[in-house]
């Protein structure tokens, strides 16, 4: 059903009570309907009158899916998997007039539309994708590997993501152990090495990898807008890989944190989605594992959680990352993010809950402003500012969301955990729901 503003609403039927088989198909039949998150692009406009008939069209074979179209100033398709419900996908167009099915062999199961401009066009839903499972269009792309992180780098528009391989362990030399170099056997236990590769979007292809030291994995990774220069305070946007060293249970963890730039580099004759590369900046090993990554302040320095300390780092010209503030922080941290443009950060743990603190450049220092009242395993945190207020989102491990806000005007004894810190629940905790 279509309304005067382009809304689409779906109904599905249902039988109100169990229809025996020797009864016709209206008999107790009811509607329910169905929610849909499209939103019509609604414009008035006197160019276009779609009239009351003709705008909901039902189509055979677009690209093997039986669709119904909506023509008008807000163009969709609703097509459906065989295991979900309707979704409704926009068109990229100002309008569509008028629209029919069209196969040829250079157009196969495609469509031909009339535009605004009375333009004839010929088009196709791209191949190897699937549109009914989210309501977007979803390409799977096997990679053969496990994949741990994802990133987007928009200077160069490809995509960055972390992998993981697993190889055979060897035991490392040892000038006290001597009798280590004598082992062998045919099963040798399995450890995880990690890689960074470059995807290029247009052919999907991995077109450079940065590949890291064995044993190491990746944990993080973030684009980040960092200070590159001290003379010319130039800003960049670059490729922040956190990563962990495991050994064993018997050797302490600890981490690298890998600064990296994509850069155009000639391409390979008849490949040219391969003038891109990786260029290393920086490389800093620091003691336990960088488990998170955000940027901080205005100077374009670095949050990075490693071990149980959060500390803010810049990146020097001679490829260093020089601490200038941290926070203890006792535990495992889970996520770290901070908000733009100002010093206030949010880091999760794994047990007391989430801290939050604010950030000072003159001088460097990291001051803590509040804790959440209850401990919990923060699993990811989010800043949620509306207007002149300041919550904070979080979710456990539980499956439940809490809302808290930083309030340092009002203080409850119900709401405080220690007296210093301000920081209240706004909403008790809510269930999450899965599909």
């Amino acid at each position: 059903m279509r309304t005067g503003t382009d809304d689409l609403i779906i109904y599905e039927p249902f039988h109100f009570t169990h229809k025996d088989s020797t009864q016709s198909f209206t008999t107790n039949l009811r509607w329910r309907k169905i929610n849909q998150p499209h939103m019509p692009k609604y414009e008035e406009t006197e160019d276009f009158d779609p009239g009351e008939s003709g705008t909901l069209k039902p189509l055979r074979d677009i690209g093997g899916y039986s669709t119904v179209f909506q023509a008008g100033t807000s163009p969709c398709f609703v097509l459906k998997e065989s295991t979900s419900i309707p979704r409704v996908v926009s068109m990229r167009v100002k309008g569509v007039q008028s629209i029919s099915s069209f196969h040829t062999a250079s157009c196969e199961r495609g469509f031909l539309y009339v535009d605004l401009t009375g333009a004839i066009r010929a088009s196709q839903l791209p191949r190897h994708f699937r549109y009914g499972d989210t309501g977007w269009p979803t390409r799977k792309i096997p990679m053969n590997e496990e994949v741990q992180a994802l990133c987007y780098h928009p200077p160069k528009q490809v995509y960055a993501f972390a992998a993981s391989t697993v190889e055979a362990f060897k035991l490392p030399d040892d000038d006290f152990h001597y009798e280590w170099t004598k082992e062998d056997t045919d099963f040798p236990p399995q450890t995880e090495r990690g890689a960074v590769r470059l995807l290029h979007p247009q052919t999907s292809n991995v077109v450079d990898s940065y590949v890291l030291d064995p044993y190491e994995v990746v944990l993080c990774m973030k684009t980040i807008d960092l200070e590159v220069s001290e003379v010319t305070h130039k800003r960049q946007q670059l490729i922040v890989v956190g990563t962990a060293i495991l050994q064993g249970e018997d050797l302490p963890a600890s981490g690298t944190i890998h600064v990296l730039d994509v850069i155009s580099v000639v391409p390979e004759p008849g490949r040219p989605e391969t003038g891109m590369r990786f260029k290393p900046i920086a490389r800093e090993e620091v003691k336990g594992a960088v488990t998170a990554l955000s940027s901080i302040g205005s100077q374009g320095f670095l949050l990075a959680a490693q071990g149980q300390k959060c500390m803010v780092r810049g990146l020097k010209e001679d490829g260093t990352l020089l601490p200038v503030a941290f926070m203890d922080m006792q535990t495992h941290t889970t996520v770290a993010k901070a908000l733009p443009g100002t010093g206030m950060a949010i880091m999760g743990d794994a047990i007391k809950g989430l801290w939050f603190s604010a950030y000072t450049e003159e001088p460097y220092k990291m001051m803590l402003l509040g804790k959440s009242r209850t401990q919990l395993e923060v699993v990811t945190a989010e800043f949620l500012p509306e207007g002149k207020n300041l919550f904070v989102m979080i979710a456990d491990a539980d499956c439940n969301i809490h809302i808290l806000q930083y309030d340092p005007e009002r203080k409850s004894p119900h709401h405080l955990s220690p007296p210093h810190s301000p920081l209240r629940p706004k909403l008790r905790k809510r269930p999450c729901r899965t599909s």
